[in-house]
């Protein structure tokens, strides 16, 4: 999706658009969703489903913008406000299932995470700094964590959000925040195992045993899983503006402000590849997939890159 309001579907073999709609909207949220439902959120508050065609289906208003792709499941579209609120809807029709809220602080990162749904349960990572996991049949607060406590006199020294995107696995949670901690969680208890003090605004991603994330000084680093001690740390990108890194085989990959996607080895940090892609720059984490890289440059160009084998 785009910002001026153009969903698109693309092969992801060749990059040839399969259907192209125009909702006539500005699209603040991006395209979540599953085989059958597409979803967007727009700047004026509104959810908007399309069908697997392009379609539209129905189009809900709720109380805020959403700047956050809806987290889509088969029943249900789960979507995070900038007002403080999760607002549930039925996939089909979009009706209001539940809404929760909570209060915004008064000054905070323009920005929100992707909530996170398993079978029960959906966790969305607050302005507040906390993590707040609800039943996902009626909303109610199930369990209520704090990623980080504000702290400091003055307002910006007390920002902090959690605006990057969390991982769930094996009923572990791993969830970060800007000026204040990553954390792992075993949501079955709402017990948190393990913390680590580091700042990031891009969130976490998870490799087989290790967690990778950029922090807010564009450094990249290795953890383990298990308890969260560091692997590696990689500091030759400082001020880059890294994406969230993504994880691929035995690599992660970041793209940066300039336009680079930087391929890094996941056991140690080493530099392994760079290719330019765009002088505009990239915003979003790429997207790995069937062995390949997927990114979206910030002036809207949709780039594919697949590792070639050493001769």
């Amino acid at each position: 999706a785009d910002r001026d309001g153009y969903v698109m579907a693309v092969n992801a073999e060749n990059g040839k658009v399969i259907w192209r709609t125009d909702l006539d909207v500005i699209i603040s949220g991006g395209v979540g969703g599953t085989a059958d439902y597409h979803v967007v959120a727009t700047r004026d508050g509104e959810v908007i489903a399309l069908n697997s065609t392009g379609e539209m289906v129905w189009r809900k208003k709720i109380s805020s913008e959403s700047l956050a792709p809806p987290a889509v499941d088969d029943d249900r579209v789960i979507v995070r406000g900038t007002d403080g609120s999760i607002v549930a809807l039925a996939i089909e029709d979009g009706k209001q299932l539940w809404i929760y809220s909570r209060d915004v602080p008064a000054l905070s990162l323009r920005g929100n995470s992707v909530p996170v749904m398993d079978q029960s349960r959906v966790y969305a990572g607050l302005d507040n700094g906390r993590l707040v996991a609800l039943d996902i049949r009626d909303g109610h607060s199930v369990f209520d964590v704090a990623v980080a406590t504000a702290s400091g006199r003055s307002e910006i020294e007390r920002l902090n959000d959690v605006d990057g995107d969390a991982v769930l696995d094996n009923n572990l949670l791993y969830i970060a925040s800007y000026q204040g901690r990553i954390i792992a969680t075993d949501v079955r208890r709402g017990q948190l195992l393990w913390t680590r003090k580091i700042s990031t605004s891009t969130g976490v991603a998870a490799g087989t045993s290790s967690l990778f994330i950029s922090d807010d000084r564009d450094h990249i680093w290795a953890m383990d899983r298990t308890n969260g001690a560091t692997l590696w740390k990689q500091e030759k990108m400082q001020a880059r503006q890294l994406t969230r890194p993504a994880v691929m085989d035995d690599y992660i990959i970041v793209g940066d402000y300039a336009g680079y996607l930087h391929w890094l080895s996941s056991f140690d940090g080493h530099f392994v590849a760079r290719v330019y892609v765009d002088d505009d720059g990239i915003l979003v984490p790429p997207l790995v997939k069937n062995n390949r890289v997927y990114v979206m440059t910030r002036d809207g160009n949709l780039v594919a890159y697949q590792l070639k084998p050493d001769s």
